[in-house]
C-alpha cells in the first residue's frame, strides 16, 4: 500500500513540476528579463500557451466529456461551485482536474494493492472501471455535501438577518446601507450569508442594478427562502411600498415556516423510532423478561 501511494505521489509531483516549469517559461518576469527581443516577438510569446496535446484532440475530448467552455454542464458546475461558496477564477479548472485526476490516480493506486492481495486477474479490469467511476464522481458528491451544508447555514441564519434588516431600515438607513451593515454584523455568526450579502454590495457598488444584484443573490445561493426574500425586495423597490413592513411580514413568514418544519420533524420521530425499537430494544427486553422464565422451564424439564 505504501509503495503504491508513493508511486502515485511521485507521478503527481513530476506532472506538477513539469507544469510549473512550462508555466515559468512564459511568465511575465522571465519575459521582462529577456533583453534583445523586439516588442512584436515579446507580444507573440505572451499570447503563446504551452500545449501538451494537439488542439483537435483536446477539443474532441472536451466535447465528449461535456467540458466545452460555455456548455450546459460547465455552467451547471460553475453554479454548483458558487452555491458551495467557491468563487475563485480557477475553481472550475481545479474541480474538473480533480475529477479527471482521481479517475486515473485511484485505480493506479488501488489495483496494485489488490493484485498483491491475490485478487483474481479477471476482476482487475472491472475493478479498474469501478474505481475510475468512483474517482470521477467522488468530487461531485463532496461538492453536493458542501452545497447542502452551506444552504442549511444560510437558511438557519436568514430570520436573524431579516430582523437586523428591519432594525436598520426603520432607523432610516437605505437598503444598500442596511445590507452592508447586516453583512458586517453577521461575519462571525453566519459567514456564508455575510459573504453573499457582501457580494451583493460589491455588485451594486460596481454599477450593477439592485434588482439584478438581488436576482444574482437568489441564483448563487439556491435557497428558496432567499429567492422569496429577493423577489419581495424587488417588488417593494419597484412599486414603492414600505420596505420595513415587507421585511417584517417576510420575517414572520420565515419563522412560521421554520416552526412548521420543526413540528413536521417532531411528528416523524415516532415513525423513525420503530425500526431501532424492533431491531435493538425489543430483543433486549425479550431476553431480560423471557430469559429467566425460559431457564426455569428448562431446569424443570430436566
Amino acid at each position: 500500500m505504501l509503495i503504491a501511494i508513493l508511486f502515485g505521489l511521485s507521478i503527481a509531483a513530476v506532472i506538477i513540476s513539469v507544469g510549473h516549469f512550462l508555466q515559468g517559461r512564459g511568465s511575465r518576469v522571465r519575459r521582462r528579463l529577456q533583453v534583445g527581443e523586439g516588442k512584436k516577438e515579446a507580444k507573440v510569446k505572451e499570447e503563446r500557451v504551452p500545449e501538451f496535446l494537439p488542439k483537435e484532440l483536446v477539443d474532441k475530448a472536451e466535447e465528449k466529456l461535456g467540458f466545452k467552455r460555455g456548455s450546459a454542464q460547465v455552467k451547471e458546475v460553475k453554479k454548483t461551485l458558487q452555491r458551495a461558496g467557491i468563487h475563485g477564477e480557477r475553481a472550475l479548472s481545479i474541480f474538473l482536474g480533480l475529477k479527471l485526476g482521481l479517475s486515473v490516480a485511484l485505480p493506479v493506486m488501488v489495483l496494485p494493492v489488490l493484485h498483491r492481495a491475490g485478487v483474481v486477474k479477471g476482476l482487475l479490469l472491472p475493478l479498474f472501471f469501478l474505481f475510475a467511476g468512483v474517482g470521477y464522481f467522488l468530487p461531485n458528491l463532496i461538492l453536493n455535501r458542501l452545497v447542502e451544508a452551506r444552504q442549511k447555514k444560510i437558511r438557519e441564519s436568514l430570520p436573524d438577518a431579516l430582523d437586523l434588516l428591519v432594525v436598520c431600515v426603520e432607523a432610516g438607513q437605505g437598503l444598500n446601507a442596511a445590507l452592508k451593515r447586516v453583512a458586517d454584523d453577521l461575519k462571525i455568526s453566519s459567514p456564508a450569508l455575510s459573504q453573499e450579502l457582501t457580494l451583493v454590495n460589491l455588485e451594486i457598488a460596481a454599477g450593477l442594478e439592485r434588482e439584478q444584484a438581488l436576482r444574482n443573490l437568489a441564483e448563487r445561493t439556491g435557497v428558496e427562502e432567499v429567492a422569496s426574500l429577493c423577489s419581495m425586495l424587488i417588488q417593494s423597490d419597484r412599486f414603492g411600498t414600505s420596505m420595513a413592513q415587507a421585511l417584517k411580514v417576510q420575517s414572520d413568514t420565515l419563522r412560521t415556516t421554520r416552526r412548521q418544519k420543526l413540528e413536521e420533524l417532531a411528528a416523524k420521530t415516532p415513525v423513525k423510532l420503530v425500526f431501532p425499537l424492533l431491531l435493538f430494544i425489543f430483543p433486549a427486553l425479550m431476553v431480560v423478561i423471557i430469559g429467566p422464565a425460559a431457564i426455569r422451564i428448562m431446569e424443570n424439564l430436566k
